[in-house]
């Protein structure tokens, strides 16, 4: 098993464990600035206008931390789109197949939107393509994207979860192991009460055995395999439905407490990143065997 010291160095020099990370601290801003009592909590013994102080510098903390996360995913919008496409020519055109390949543009165009207006977002003078109003507009443009693909992307989750759903194997009861209408004990064709066994007959009674061991491992393999796909599609769901709340609000389709925003954030950043941190932890495993 790979230490956690070195998972952490895996994790926190890719770039997408560190894009969780800075999300991590993103959120945890907006919650302390969306409830100014926690700030209070934290800083017991100072004055109020050092948690006014320290209130203003979150929220500009949180600012900077959003336009460092669109640098680390600035050419993430090409990625999206090449896997989009490839589902388009995939020769399995299932609904979640579809839901997925739609899914995959709207994040791609999300992106797109993204990394064009982050000049802007800069503050740097001379230098902007759209102008602080028109990047504004493009901006909120694209959170309509983004929620058009979480949306799309917890419709494919749950199609997938229902699929699974309908096809997870039955544990065995062993009747339908036995052969020639009899059970291991019971009595099959050709036999007597009483009679004693002959070789063959327990050469066949223990191939039945095998045959049914055999199966009862690949039951349990394949239950263990569903179990795993279904935890991950129902975590991906969940990240998917909490991460809906943040572009909702922002478009002004809902209105939620920025501090429940926040939170949402914070919880999909958890799910989110705990994928990429085990991800690496595998790739570790492998280096190491």
């Amino acid at each position: 098993m790979a230490g956690t010291y070195d998972q952490f160095i895996a994790f926190g020099t890719d770039n997408a464990g560190l894009e969780r990370i800075l999300r991590l601290f993103q959120s945890l801003f907006q919650i302390l600035t969306s409830y100014p009592l926690l700030i209070a909590t934290l800083l017991p013994t100072s004055p109020p206008a050092i948690h006014i102080s320290a209130e203003t510098s979150l929220r500009q903390l949180q600012s900077r931390l959003a336009i460092t996360r669109r640098w680390l995913r600035l050419f993430r919008f090409l990625d999206a789109f090449r896997g989009g496409w490839q589902l388009y020519l995939s020769e399995a055109k299932t609904l979640e197949t579809w839901l997925d390949a739609h899914a995959k543009t709207c994040l791609g165009m999300y992106g797109l939107l993204e990394s064009v207006t982050l000049l802007d977002l800069l503050d740097v003078d001379h230098l902007e393509v759209f102008g602080r109003e028109r990047a504004a507009s493009l901006n909120v443009d694209a959170q309509r994207f983004w929620f058009a693909a979480l949306y799309l992307s917890a419709m494919s989750s749950a199609v997938k979860l229902v699929r699974l759903l309908a096809y997870r194997p039955v544990p065995p009861t062993g009747d339908g192991f036995a052969m020639g209408g009899a059970g291991l004990g019971g009595k099959g064709s050709g036999e007597k009460d009483g009679a004693l066994v002959s070789g063959e007959d327990k050469s066949d009674l223990e191939k039945i055995k095998e045959e049914r061991e055999k199966r009862k491992r690949q039951q349990k393999e394949w239950a263990k395999k569903v179990s795993g796909e279904m935890g991950a599609l129902g975590m991906k769901l969940l990240s998917d439905m909490l991460d809906l709340v943040i572009p909702a609000s922002i478009v002004g389709w809902i209105q939620v407490d920025p501090g429940l925003v926040g939170l949402a954030m914070f919880c999909s950043t958890i799910i989110t990143g705990n994928d990429v941190w085990r991800r690496h932890g595998r790739q570790l495993a492998k280096e190491q065997a």
